[in-house]
């Protein structure tokens, strides 16, 4: 495994949290996790050198290579420049609508190392365009990852935990060491398949509603659902109460051990107690 890319004199950059890939067996098997068919398009978060884009465009019909870093467009462009199927896009990931690529009736697959961090802004801007999007495959913190995938009631369940599962069906594949990345990052990643799931655990009309509770809950994540929620969501105590008791929730449970059902069912109950 090579310590650090080849072939180019262009050093990451931290003010764009560059690490990257040169474990190429781990570039294989991300680019295997996401089981293309020669029909599909793939978009490439950060394809920075290009490990990764070697393998997909060998694999997809159409990728979808996005970076920012202009020295890193005009790398990717001599190197693959024999590449029908590739399209490089010189933007902000964040600023790139799917919609302006993919036709409606398509959903694309996604992959990349997400910078440690904008890591939440990506997933969000992926989650906002999930329409166009049948599943993910990235590489994030190892912290991050359990996050993604964890249950409720454990130390990392999470609004971001939340967040994703509401969306997706998160799962942990395998971890890469801080040797797989140059430079060498200081802690774990690991590889998240995101698969979106057909439609999204909570309705459309509670959403926002229901995050603002969720954000509440963990902001006093130590306290009692009754305490945490009789202040600062515009409803009085006595209200809380009622709605608690409708859901057959003890008061005094503490919020971060409820599931998204029940999270939702507190949402709706909090919304139309009267």
């Amino acid at each position: 495994m090579p310590s650090k890319p080849t072939g180019s004199k262009i050093r990451p950059r931290k003010s764009f949290s560059q690490n990257f890939l040169v474990n190429l067996n781990a570039a294989r098997r991300i680019v295997d996790s996401l089981e293309l068919s020669p029909d599909e398009t793939v978009l490439e978060i950060g394809a920075g050198q290009g490990v990764l884009t070697r393998y997909l465009v060998e694999k997809a019909k159409r990728v979808l290579a996005v970076e920012l870093d202009r020295n890193l467009v005009a790398l990717l462009k001599e190197r693959f420049a024999q590449s029908e199927n590739l399209e490089i896009i010189s933007a902000d990931v964040l600023k790139v609508r799917l919609a302006d690529y993919v036709l409606p009736s398509q959903k694309i697959k996604i992959v990349g190392n997400l910078p440690y961090q904008i890591t939440s802004p990506i997933l969000e801007w992926m989650m906002n365009q999930r329409e166009l999007i049948q599943q993910a495959v990235v590489t994030v913190q190892r912290e991050v990852a359990k996050r993604l995938s964890a249950k409720p009631g454990t130390r990392d369940w999470s609004p971001i935990s939340i967040f994703c599962q509401v969306y997706s069906q998160p799962q942990i594949l395998f971890i890469l060491s801080p040797g797989s990345f140059f430079p060498a990052p200081k802690v774990d990643s690991a590889v998240v398949r995101l698969e979106i799931l057909p439609r999204p655990l909570v309705t459309f009309e509670v959403e926002p509603a229901f995050f603002q509770l969720v954000r509440k809950i963990f902001t006093a994540r130590r306290k009692t659902l009754l305490k945490a929620l009789s202040s600062g969501i515009g409803y009085s105590r006595s209200h809380i109460e009622s709605a608690l008791k409708e859901c057959l929730i003890n008061p005094k449970t503490r919020g971060e051990t409820l599931t998204i059902s029940q999270l939702q069912t507190l949402t709706s109950a909090v919304s139309h107690t009267l």
